[in-house]
């Protein structure tokens, strides 16, 4: 089935219902009463269209890092209505809904993700806090810390910091759910004045899902066919590389990285991120069947992978943070270390900040990874330079790696 987008505009938007739900984990909201619009590749949220205005309806499990669902699912509405124009009463079935004005012209983020998207329509100049001051852009880092945009706390580990998102008086915190003990903090946000809307982008149970967030930024911001012409750009170019492969002779992965605590491993199994490798044309070895109450990846013993993992043709072995795994007794019991298969992930690092385009633009561009994958897989297709991935140095410096 292509991945092509559709050429109408598409658009699809997240919810700030969950701040407005004093439990921390809201109620399915009930059924709701519009025009249905086609959203592709997402699987995380409806959108409806009624009287010149746009109600989103999301449904996502919240997914700890490496572990299963903390509790039931998450459900919000959220109502986005053009600016000028009067906004229906939240009675009824949009009771409990929160309103945004669009298109939003001041916005604070709490991703890096975030950062990439709205760069890649253009509108970064609208952004008025970010995370941290580890930006992967030159100019918003700069700015973070310098103290012309605030900085709020990136939203992996901690929820906003109330008095500099305060003083950044956003339109909008497009904030990125890690916890579900942040909800209480969105109630605080969202009582004064600024409506937020979560993100849950490593829901998404295809990659391709990822990069439609795009258009929910586009929605937000006045943007929907720059939204829409990117998110084509790259599902034709995943199109490309995937005719590419299919050419090439099937071969297998273990994608893992070494968790440098006894003798653990994190290895890719499922969902998202496996789709990206099976569609290089490869078994993704020790893969398991998608489930989005799972994270993508599952945290197994040295012992496993050497009873089941030895006959994989590559071998992914680190990303950019982990530890170096050099056991060459190990090693040697490996098809990919004999044959001279491994991999990691350096991600393209900033030269000058503690950043990663991987997990910056990267997110919303997966051709980029995939190219790779299909190079590393497929040594007939090896022209060009490495972005993300480059043969295993088993250096933990990068200089010493030869990727400054």
């Amino acid at each position: 089935m292509s991945t092509h987008a559709p050429s109408r505009l598409t658009v699809f938007a997240l919810l700030v219902g969950l701040a407005a739900c004093g439990s921390g984990v809201p109620g399915d909201p009930g059924t709701l009463a519009g025009q249905t619009l086609e959203t592709p590749y997402t699987k995380t949220f409806r959108v409806v269209e009624r009287d010149g205005y746009r109600i989103v309806d999301i449904e996502a499990s919240l997914v700890t890092w490496g572990g299963s669902a903390g509790g039931p699912p998450q459900h919000a509405r959220l109502v986005l209505v053009p600016r000028g124009q009067e906004p229906p009463p939240l009675t009824g079935d949009l009771a409990d809904a929160s309103l945004i004005r669009t298109p939003v012209r001041r916005i604070a983020v709490n991703d890096q993700p975030h950062e990439a998207m709205l760069r890649a329509l253009g509108v970064e100049d609208r952004i008025v806090a970010v995370g941290g001051h580890n930006s992967y852009d030159d100019d918003l880092r700069r700015m973070a810390r310098s103290g012309q945009i605030q900085q709020i706390g990136y939203g992996w580990h901690m929820p906003p910091t109330l008095d500099a998102l305060v003083a950044a008086r956003p339109d909008v915190l497009v904030k990125r759910m890690a916890d579900l003990t942040h909800t209480q903090h969105l109630e605080r946000v969202e009582s004064l004045g600024i409506p937020v809307v979560p993100t849950f982008i490593n829901a998404e149970p295809h990659y391709l899902g990822r990069v439609a967030w795009v258009l929910l930024m586009g929605l937000l911001t006045g943007k929907e066919s720059e939204a829409e012409g990117f998110v084509e750009q790259v599902a034709r170019e995943v199109d490309r590389l995937k005719a590419l492969a299919a050419e090439q002779p099937r071969r297998s992965v273990l994608w893992s990285w070494y968790r440098s605590a006894g003798n653990r491993w994190a290895v890719t199994q499922r969902n998202a991120d496996a789709a990206l490798i099976r569609d290089a044309n490869a078994e993704l070895v020790l893969g398991a069947a998608d489930d989005p109450e799972l994270d993508s990846f599952s945290d197994l013993s040295t012992e496993r992978l050497l009873r089941d993992a030895t006959g994989a043709d590559c071998w992914m072995i680190r990303e950019p943070l982990a530890a170096v795994f050099d056991d060459r007794a190990v090693l040697s019991r490996f098809k990919a270390y004999r044959d001279g298969c491994v991999f990691w992930a350096p991600g393209k690092r900033h030269p000058t900040a503690d950043s990663w385009e991987m997990w910056e633009m990267g997110i919303i561009r997966p051709d980029w990874l995939l190219a790779d994958i299909v190079k590393m897989l497929h040594p007939e297709l090896r022209d060009g330079e490495w972005r993300y991935l480059a043969p295993e140095t088993w250096k933990a410096s990068y200089v010493d790696a030869d990727q400054q």
